[in-house]
């Protein structure tokens, strides 16, 4: 247990990594300096958690996608969750530094900026809490939220670089890293058995590498992670260019390259930020499902069970891509039919919406989605061309078929295709839900009333008032004469919640 473990001992490893890795003794060593070998030291414990986990112990795995994760601090949080926070908070006094002083040295991860980035964070605590093998995949981006500063009584923005900070924290994986493709050209082929099959050429390809976050559930009873793609540039150089001086251009690629991980959320007003925004969105989904199937295939070995052991959760409409990112890699690298590969997407995929606007939800112009990724636009076409079937056959020839389509005056509707894929589909609230079943979505709710549920979100009582507020989590707990509420959900429930619904 990692509550056992004393702050000597704590104490002993923090000052072995600020020689290791730092080169100074706790006397010498700055605040950042100790923060990034405590970093280290919780890291070490919740890796060495993570090894000793049976690779087969879940059969179901979840798989959490966002464009944020707003994960904050997590030195204290971890310590917290692991039971070693008393031990932490007392080596750090027994070096002579305030503890409070080095948990507000660490940066916020600068992953989200508002409600959807709270969201997802807090659900990888409660899935890691209620023992819910989960991974959650986003991009690494590297400024992530601008920092905020005041001249002369104006707000201005200023990148933030909070990953230079959060090392201690972030594991690179470079053998799982794979390929992305972007543009390019499909051309068609047929095999003697009348398959079809789609050959990528000309393509441009960008690295996706993961860099793993590990998240302590409360009790350590599971270490799950976080998987942050990072985009890198197959080629680092143009020698040629950089022979003849230009220096600048001989760069062009890489930088290219980077950018789809350099910010959150580009300004898209115009065409090249709608381009950056749709790369950086394919880039998510087809290094995550890449790295899923890939898993999948090592551990249970047969693709056609994927459905069974996987639930992939599209949090708002930005991973919406994943859909026929899995149809191609089901079709094009392993061979399926488009029948089976479909019914395999409809049983792993859920969506989570976060706005009832309906001019809020996303669409992407269908001239970007056919020249940035050809082989999605292909797929896209093929089930909208089915859904449109389907919905005639429920509808008939009324208004009921345009405002559904997938597919819709040169626009791709991202909600629609949740619609047609994602076996549940839940809002944030009671309210929210109904408005979905009622008026947004009521028109799909009419033919499958059961895919439409909601969730009702409050806050991670552990991770944001036992450690925020010290005070009330004392009066909580001398009102009810213990903890246990930190634990409430699990042991009042005992299994996780029913399909679509989140922890």
């Amino acid at each position: 247990m990692t509550s056992q473990i004393s702050k000597d001992e704590v104490r002993s490893a923090i000052e072995d990594r600020l020689c290791a890795y730092f080169a100074v003794t706790s006397e010498t060593a700055t605040d950042d300096q100790i923060f990034q070998a405590s970093a280290m030291v919780i890291r070490e414990i919740m890796s060495r958690l993570l090894a000793v986990e049976s690779p087969r112990a879940k059969k179901k795995e979840v798989h959490y996608m966002s464009m944020e994760f707003l994960m904050g601090r997590s030195l204290m949080k971890n310590a917290f969750n692991l039971g070693i926070s008393e031990a932490l908070v007392g080596a750090l006094e027994d070096m002579g530094k305030n503890a409070t002083d080095i948990f507000e040295t660490e940066p916020d991860a600068g992953l989200g900026n508002g409600g959807l980035g709270r969201l997802a964070a807090c659900y990888m605590d409660s899935m890691a809490t209620l023992g819910m093998e989960a991974t959650g995949y986003s991009i690494c981006y590297e400024l992530g939220i601008f920092k905020q500063k005041f001249s002369d009584g104006r707000q201005t923005e200023v990148a933030d670089n909070w990953r230079l900070a959060a090392e201690g924290w972030l594991v690179p994986r470079y053998d799982d890293a794979v390929e992305v493709r972007f543009g390019g050209q499909i051309s068609a082929h047929w095999d003697s058995y009348g398959h079809y099959k789609a050959e990528h050429t000309d393509y441009t390809p960008v690295i996706a590498i993961p860099r793993d976050m590990l998240i302590a559930g409360y009790e350590g009873k599971e270490i799950n992670k976080l998987r942050l793609w990072d985009a890198k540039s197959p080629s680092q150089l143009d020698m040629y260019l950089f022979s003849n001086a230009e220096y600048v251009k001989s760069l062009e690629e890489r930088t290219m390259a980077e950018v789809i991980t350099k910010v959150l959320y580009p300004a898209d007003e115009k065409l090249e930020g709608k381009i950056l925004r749709l790369k950086q969105q394919y880039f998510f989904v087809s290094a995550t499902a890449q790295d899923i199937v890939r898993k999948h295939i090592e551990k249970w070995g047969d693709i056609r069970s994927f459905g069974e052991h996987h639930t992939i959760q599209i949090n708002d409409t930005h991973p919406t891509l994943i859909i026929p990112e899995l149809m191609r890699l089901f079709m094009d690298e392993h061979g399926l039919g488009w029948d089976e590969s479909w019914e395999i997407v409809k049983k792993s995929v859920a969506y989570t919406n976060h706005t009832v606007m309906s001019e809020a939800l996303e669409r992407w112009p269908q001239q970007i989605i056919q020249q940035l990724l050809p082989r999605i636009w292909e797929i896209l076409c093929e089930i909208n061309r089915r859904w449109v079937n389907y919905l005639i056959y429920n509808f008939g020839q009324d208004e009921r078929v345009g405002r559904n389509l997938i597919i819709r005056d040169n626009q791709v509707l991202m909600a629609n295709l949740c619609l047609a894929a994602c076996y549940k589909v839940n809002g944030v609230s009671r309210l929210h839900g109904e408005i979905l079943r009622n008026d947004l979505f009521r028109d799909l709710c009419s033919l499958r009333p059961d895919h439409f549920t909601y969730v009702t979100n409050g806050i991670d009582h552990r991770r944001w008032l036992a450690q925020i507020n010290p005070g009330l989590h004392g009066l909580i707990c001398e009102l009810l004469g213990g903890e246990e509420y930190l634990t409430l959900c699990r042991r009042q429930g005992g299994t996780p919640p029913r399909a679509g619904h989140q922890a």
